[in-house]
């Protein structure tokens, strides 16, 4: 049976086994993945919401200086892992601090099972749209571009000032590739 490695936050654990292999679990469902880009996510996880330089990450999947190449291999496996959380529905994001580094993110707030004022979820929807765009790797710039919208509306609505339609979370959604209640998760 694995032991916990560490106190894990609900929606993904993850798990040693006996001869130091990672086991993970995201809401309760065991993925299957190499030892490789899980002992990053293991990495990531144990430093929650801190940016890792890419060098301390690029030695994780046993590269030994942030070259070209070893940066290529690590934006693969942040791939992958993105990948993996948002099909699963994890409530985390892995973002990128440009030219510095990565980090896992918990999307903030939980969902709300009574109604709130629309003052009180627009900053909500405003950080998780932050936080979805970042793990993306996009600007505010380019998600507008993609998005038809202008880069001053993201802007407001990041900053929780605007108030979108339905239409413009579908189209940030579509450009994000994920489903536009993550906005509200």
């Amino acid at each position: 049976m694995p032991k916990k490695s560490r106190p894990s936050p609900p929606g993904l654990d993850i798990l040693r086994a006996g001869a130091g292999e990672f086991v993970l679990l995201i809401n309760g469902r065991r993925v299957q993945g190499n030892q490789t880009m899980l002992a990053l996510l293991a990495r990531l996880f144990d430093n929650l919401g801190t940016v890792i330089p890419y060098e301390q990450l690029c030695l994780s999947i046993r590269h030994k200086s942030a070259n070209s190449a070893a940066t290529h291999v690590l934006r693969q496996h942040i791939a992958w892992l993105r990948g993996v959380l948002i099909a699963n529905k994890a409530p985390y994001v892995i973002t990128v601090a440009g030219g510095v580094g990565y980090a896992l993110c918990k999307i903030a707030g939980e969902p709300r099972l009574t109604a709130t004022s629309r003052s009180a979820t627009l900053p909500e929807l405003g950080r998780n749209l932050r936080c979805v765009r970042t793990a993306a790797g996009l600007t505010q710039t380019a998600l507008a571009k993609r998005s038809g919208l202008d880069r001053s509306y993201v802007s407001g609505l990041e900053a929780g000032q605007r108030n979108p339609t339905a239409l413009t979370l579908q189209r940030l959604a579509k450009v994000l590739r994920v489903a536009p209640v993550v906005f509200f998760l």
